[in-house]
């Protein structure tokens, strides 16, 4: 039978070459895990605006999208790249110390401003890309992500029938007023002739309130790069 310290040694000397193991498996797989990382992002920016097939989407996403980033003045800031913008954390800094990530998709017969926005749903963060139209005003498409809602209830803002609501909705006033768009609480109203409503999810307030509250926080604050552009 082996000594108590005989046991001590070995227990301690395994979870040493356990975590080297894991530590060198987890800084070899990181360029990977980055990569589709990097992937999927491009992947959600482009089903914003068109169909994308994954194997050409990293060719796709340099064809047709231009990155822009501004600040909450609307000042354009070359020095940044927008796809290497976090905007988790940006969404954590005082409004007028955020720098704002646009990706301008231009296929050669239309353009459209896509929109990364962050929030928080009923038990994690929720995401989304939101395309406008050319006018800076029409939801053009929108796609939605999220970490944890709950499957046939929060998780329901990744499906088609979702997201398509979005289309043609619009997020200022006709006076030029920012209104945001919001969700309604439970499924089956009547949003046809409604500029800024969409159907909730029934069982998923909190999520729904969480993706409304996204968009009256973020949307806003590329008002003033708009009004640069339309002037």
């Amino acid at each position: 039978m082996h000594s108590n310290k005989y046991t001590f040694l070995y227990a301690v000397g395994f979870t040493c070459l356990v975590a080297i193991v894991l530590s060198v498996a987890a800084t070899s797989l990181r360029p990977f895990q980055e990569a589709n990382e990097a992937q999927a992002k491009r992947v959600a920016i482009l089903q914003s605006v068109t169909d994308v097939t994954p194997e050409t989407a990293e060719q796709d996403y340099d064809q047709y999208i231009t990155e822009v980033v501004v600040t909450s003045e609307g000042e354009v800031v070359d020095s940044v790249r927008a796809f290497d913008l976090d905007v988790k954390k940006e969404s954590k800094k005082p409004a007028d110390e955020r720098l704002f990530p646009i990706y301008i998709y231009n296929n050669g017969s239309r353009t459209n401003y896509v929109i990364p926005m962050q929030g928080l749903g009923l038990w994690g963060p929720i995401s989304a890309y939101l395309a406008l139209d050319d006018d800076l005003n029409t939801v053009y498409g929108v796609v939605f992500d999220h970490e944890k809602e709950t499957p046939g209830l929060g998780a329901e803002i990744k499906t088609d029938a979702f997201q398509n609501q979005f289309k043609g909705k619009k997020i200022y006033d006709p006076d030029g007023s920012f209104a945001s768009i919001s969700v309604l609480k439970g499924s089956g109203h009547d949003i046809e002739e409604e500029p800024h409503e969409v159907d909730g999810v029934s069982g998923a307030t909190m999520t729904s309130n969480g993706v409304t509250d996204m968009f009256q926080d973020e949307l806003n604050n590329y008002t003033p790069y708009f009004n640069k552009i339309r002037s």
